[in-house]
C-alpha cells in the first residue's frame, strides 16, 4: 500500500504558526468598564465597604493581641493600628449608609413621613346626562387602577361633578353615579377601596342651565406620601 504525503512549503507553515500564536490585543477599557459596572450601585458599594472594614479591623485586632501578649512594638506600629481601627469604623459607617440607600430604593413604602409631596391629576369626561365616561377615556381609569394596585401606599381622591343643566337634586344623583362607576372600575383594575376617597359635589360652579363639557367630569388625584431619606448616621 502506497502512502501519500502532503508537502507544505516552510514559509507557509511559519506564517500559519505565527498567526495561531499571535497575542490578541488587550481590551483594557472594556474590562475596566465591566468592572465599574459590576461595582456600581448602593448594594455593591455597601459590600465593598464592609469587606474593607473587616480587613482594617483584622489589622487592628492583630496589633491589640500583640500588645496584650507583650510582643515587641514601636510607635509607628501603634499609629498604624489606630489608623486601621479608625478606617474600619469609617468603612463600616459608609457601608451602613449605602445599604440604607439601597433599602430605601427597594422598599420605599416602608420609609414614609407624614404629608404628601406630590399629586398627579387625571380627569375623565362624560356626555350630557351620562354616568359612563367616554369610551376613549376609560383606559385612563384602568391605568390608574393598576398603578394603585402596584403602589399600595398611594391614595386617590375621586371627585365627581355635573354641569348646571337640570335640577340640583338630579345632578347630585348623577354625580354620585359617575363617582360610583369610576371607583368601581378602579377597583376592578386593582385598586383597594380603602385607597379611594370619594366626593360627589353635584353641580360645578357656573351659570345656571349651562352646558359645559369641562364640568361633566370626574377628577382623580393620586397623593404620594413622602419617602424618608436615610437618617444621618453619626
Amino acid at each position: 500500500m502506497n502512502k501519500q504525503y502532503t508537502y507544505v512549503p516552510f514559509a507557509v507553515l511559519v506564517a500559519t504558526l505565527a498567526a495561531c500564536s499571535a497575542t490578541p490585543e488587550k481590551d483594557i477599557s472594556g474590562l475596566s468598564s465591566g468592572i465599574d459596572a459590576a461595582n456600581a450601585g448602593h448594594y455593591r458599594q455597601s459590600i465593598m465597604h464592609e469587606q474593607e472594614a473587616e480587613k482594617k479591623l483584622a489589622e487592628a485586632d492583630k496589633a491589640l493581641a500583640h500588645w496584650k501578649n507583650n510582643h515587641y512594638w514601636n510607635i509607628n506600629d501603634q499609629q498604624k493600628a489606630k489608623d486601621a481601627a479608625q478606617s474600619a469604623a469609617d468603612h463600616r459607617l459608609a457601608s451602613e449608609k449605602e445599604l440604607c440607600q439601597w433599602l430605601t430604593q427597594v422598599h420605599s413604602q416602608n420609609h414614609l413621613q407624614d404629608g404628601p409631596v406630590s399629586a398627579q391629576h387625571t380627569a375623565v369626561f362624560f356626555a350630557d346626562g351620562s354616568a359612563i365616561p367616554y369610551k376613549s377615556e376609560q383606559h385612563e381609569i384602568a391605568i390608574l387602577g393598576t398603578y394603585l394596585e402596584t403602589h399600595p401606599e398611594v391614595t386617590a381622591e375621586v371627585t365627581a361633578y355635573t354641569d348646571t343643566v337640570g335640577g340640583a337634586s338630579s345632578n347630585q344623583n348623577l354625580s354620585e353615579r359617575r363617582a360610583s362607576f369610576v371607583s368601581n372600575m378602579l377597583v376592578k383594575h386593582g385598586a383597594r377601596k380603602d385607597q379611594l376617597h370619594i366626593k360627589t359635589l353635584g353641580e360645578a360652579q357656573g351659570p345656571d342651565n349651562t352646558r359645559n363639557q369641562n364640568h361633566r367630569v370626574v377628577s382623580m388625584v393620586t397623593v404620594h406620601p413622602t419617602y424618608a431619606d436615610c437618617p444621618d448616621l453619626k
